[in-house]
């Protein structure tokens, strides 16, 4: 995507910097800037052939043959209906459902040893919505199960909730030495991993 809009970003790199540029103009790329919010990661190797073919399988609804290396080093080889491509952090997944199978599954890009775009075309299933699977707290570990959260938080770990609430039905009760938040959330490992970083300052943990 990048490679095929560079024109467009040179262009407009050219008419901000150029030196026909008015100086405020010149300075608006130095003054703007997004902040990672947790330790930056360098994004892992993919090979340009493996992601040059799963975009176009996923472009032109085309059925995917991938080579594939999980978290054990195990490789398989599978077919697999390409449905959405997502960022999470430095990583990049793909959303595809396996042939003979009907839910979805991701495949982290980094480990598709190799890949290739078949003849075959496919319907798109009416019922998956990439929107959807992000929000069932698919890309988190978790499989869509909505919760009712409540813990305690240490007052000043905790602040940072009163201003991005977990929900929008976030319910917050001030204690002498702490908050007591209440929210709906999606169950997932995400979710586990959040809570577990606040370490001591973080008890009183409940689920319903």
């Amino acid at each position: 995507v990048m490679q095929s809009m560079e024109g467009f970003f040179y262009q407009a790199r050219s008419n901000l910097t150029g030196g026909s540029a008015p100086k405020l103009q010149k300075q608006w790329l130095s003054k703007v800037r997004v902040v990672d919010v947790t330790q930056p990661l360098l994004a892992p190797a993919i090979s340009p052939k493996v992601f040059q073919e799963v975009s176009t399988a996923l472009y032109k609804n085309l059925w995917l043959n991938v080579s594939y290396i999980n978290r054990s080093g195990k490789q398989a080889d599978y077919h697999v209906m390409p449905l959405g491509l997502a960022q999470q952090g430095s990583k990049l997944y793909l959303v595809c459902r396996f042939e003979g199978y009907d839910n979805e599954r991701r495949l982290a890009l980094h480990r598709i040893e190799s890949a290739e775009a078949s003849g075959l075309e496919f319907t798109v299933p009416e019922d998956f919505s990439l929107e959807q699977f992000d929000a069932d707290g698919r890309f988190g570990f978790g499989e869509g199960k909505r919760i009712r959260l409540t813990f305690c938080i240490d007052k000043e770990a905790g602040y940072h909730l009163l201003e991005s609430p977990l929900s929008t039905d976030q319910s917050v009760v001030e204690r002498d030495n702490c908050y007591e938040i209440t929210a709906t959330v999606v169950d997932s490992g995400q979710l586990e991993w959040w809570l577990n970083g606040f370490g001591s300052n973080v008890w009183g943990v409940q689920k319903s």
